[in-house]
């Protein structure tokens, strides 16, 4: 049962599901809760697929709004985030199809660990020196260029898991793949991504000479 006069403090205890519930039931308040949340997740997300923070922001906003408009159309079957993140990707899609081109790609980088494959995004975050910061822009910049040569139907739900760490089954949600189609995809894309980017990330400095010794 909802009680309206709940305090602010109350509802920063309840999961984004019953959050919605109570934007449906006519509490505003809560939705702005939600976009707290998620203002800035979403944004890094839409940074990241069309490289533009103007056009991040204006498609961040635009989710919200077309969030909050059709709340009544949201179910706690689905996550709130699945259910935002398809809103904001639909709207990329769609940009990117009136103007008839594709979306800018995201940095990433691909490294191997015990279990799946992952990526380590924003490099250059954290860099402890200039020098430490050059090396991160440099690698992103090669990073993204390989990615760029990911074919297009791999690319968005790899984005998707690397990136936004979606699971697969909120990858089909988000994407309308089945399931299977969605682990197919991503391992396609991991595989073009690894081929291109070994060689990119190789020394071409010629070893060191060896110093002849004295006979």
């Amino acid at each position: 049962m909802i009680d309206p006069g709940q305090r602010p403090a109350d509802r920063q205890a309840l999961s984004d599901e019953d959050l919605m519930l109570r934007v449906q039931a006519g509490e505003k308040a809560c939705f702005d809760l939600l976009v707290q949340r998620y203002r800035m997740r979403l944004f890094n997300y839409l940074l990241r697929l069309v490289r533009d923070p103007d056009l991040a922001e204006e498609l961040a906003q635009d989710a919200f709004v077309r969030a909050y408009v059709n709340a009544d159309k949201y179910r706690t079957i689905a996550r709130f985030s699945t259910w935002l993140y398809t809103i904001a990707t639909n709207l990329v899609r769609n940009r990117y199809r009136q103007k008839k081109r594709r979306p800018p790609l995201l940095s990433l980088f691909y490294r191997s660990g015990d279990g799946e494959e992952e990526m380590v995004q924003d490099i250059a975050d954290g860099a402890p020196n200039p020098e430490d910061d050059a090396v991160a822009s440099d690698l992103n910049r090669v990073i993204a260029e390989a990615t760029s040569q990911i074919p297009e139907r791999y690319r968005e739900p790899f984005v998707l898991r690397e990136v936004n760490q979606l699971s697969y089954e909120e990858i089909a949600a988000v994407t309308g793949l089945k399931l299977g189609t969605v682990r197919s995809r991503i391992n396609r894309a991991r595989n073009h991504f690894r081929k291109i980017i070994e060689p990119l990330l190789e020394d071409p400095s010629p070893s060191p000479a060896v110093a002849p010794t004295d006979q």
